[in-house]
C-alpha cells in the first residue's frame, strides 16, 4: 500500500490557479474506479475527480478502465459481455488491501452521487456512450454545465456537442500534432465554452501550451505522481493537473 507524501506543491501566489484532478479517484490509496477512490480524492482535496465510463451488455454506464474485469476485480471477462447483475457479484477492492474487500464496480449515477456534490466530475469515455444515455444521468444529478467530458476519440465528442450545449469537452491526446489546438476548440466552440486539451505529460512544453492558449483552450495533464512533475507542469501553464495522488496538490 503506498504511504501519503509530506511533501506538497503550492502554486506561487502569482501564477496560474493549479487543482489536483484525482485520476480514477484518488487511485494511489484506494481501488481505482471506485466510490471508496471517489471519497479519498475529495478528502484529499482534489478540485476534480476523473473516471473512466463503459457499457456492459444490458446498456448500463459503468466505471472501469479496461475493456475486461480481469486486472481489478476477481472476476473474468469483456465488460461488454457481462451485465450489471453480473459485474454486481464481483470484488473490486480486495486485489488492493483486504479491507477494500466487498468493494463493487459503481454505475455511473453512483460515481456521479459520490462526486458530483464536492468534485468536478470527469468523465473519461473509454467506449462509445449514446449521448442521450450520458446526458440523462448528468441532467436527472443537475450536472450537465459542471461535468467535463474527456475522450481520445473526436467523433464521440463531437457527437456529444450536437446533442448538447451546455457540456464542457476536452480531448485527449498521447502524441502531439499541430492540429490537435484547432479539434480541440472546435469542439468546444459549438456551445460556446472554452475548451480543454488534455495531454500526455511526456509531450507536454511551452510551445505545446502556447499553441493551445493562442486557440483559447485550457490546457491539463496526465499522469504526475511526483513533487517535480507536477510542479514541472504548473511552471509550463497547466492547470488541471491528473494525480493518482490528490495530496501532491495544495490549493490555496
Amino acid at each position: 500500500m503506498a504511504l501519503a507524501f509530506s511533501v506538497v506543491y503550492t502554486p506561487p501566489m502569482e501564477s496560474k490557479p493549479v487543482f489536483a484532478v484525482g485520476h480514477r479517484g484518488a487511485s494511489a490509496y484506494a481501488p481505482e474506479n471506485t466510490v471508496a477512490a471517489f471519497d479519498e480524492a475529495v478528502r484529499l482535496g482534489a478540485k476534480a475527480v476523473e473516471f473512466d465510463v463503459r457499457l456492459t451488455a444490458d446498456g448500463v454506464p459503468v466505471v472501469l478502465h479496461d475493456d475486461t474485469v480481469d486486472r481489478t476485480t476477481n472476476g473474468q471477462g469483456p465488460v461488454s459481455r457481462l451485465t450489471r447483475f453480473d459485474l454486481l457479484r464481483l470484488d473490486a477492492g480486495s486485489w488492493m488491501h483486504a479491507r477494500f474487500a466487498g468493494t463493487r464496480i459503481p454505475t455511473l449515477e453512483e460515481a456521479l452521487l459520490a462526486i458530483g456534490p464536492q468534485a468536478r466530475p470527469v468523465i473519461e469515455l473509454k467506449a462509445e456512450i449514446p449521448p442521450d444515455v450520458l446526458l440523462d444521468a448528468l441532467r436527472k444529478y443537475d450536472l450537465e454545465d459542471e461535468a467535463l467530458v474527456i475522450s481520445f476519440q473526436e467523433r464521440w465528442l463531437s457527437n456529444l456537442r450536437r446533442a448538447s450545449a451546455e457540456l464542457q469537452l476536452g480531448l485527449l491526446a498521447d502524441d502531439w500534432s499541430a492540429d490537435l489546438p484547432i479539434k480541440a476548440r472546435n469542439l468546444a466552440a459549438g456551445g460556446g465554452l472554452g475548451g480543454v486539451l488534455v495531454l500526455n505529460v511526456d509531450v507536454l512544453g511551452t510551445t505545446q501550451v502556447s499553441a493551445c492558449e493562442a486557440q483559447g483552450l485550457e490546457v491539463w495533464c496526465f499522469t504526475a505522481n511526483d513533487v517535480g512533475m507536477v510542479a514541472a507542469c504548473a511552471a509550463l501553464g497547466v492547470t488541471g493537473i491528473i494525480t493518482d495522488r490528490p495530496d501532491l496538490i495544495r490549493t490555496r
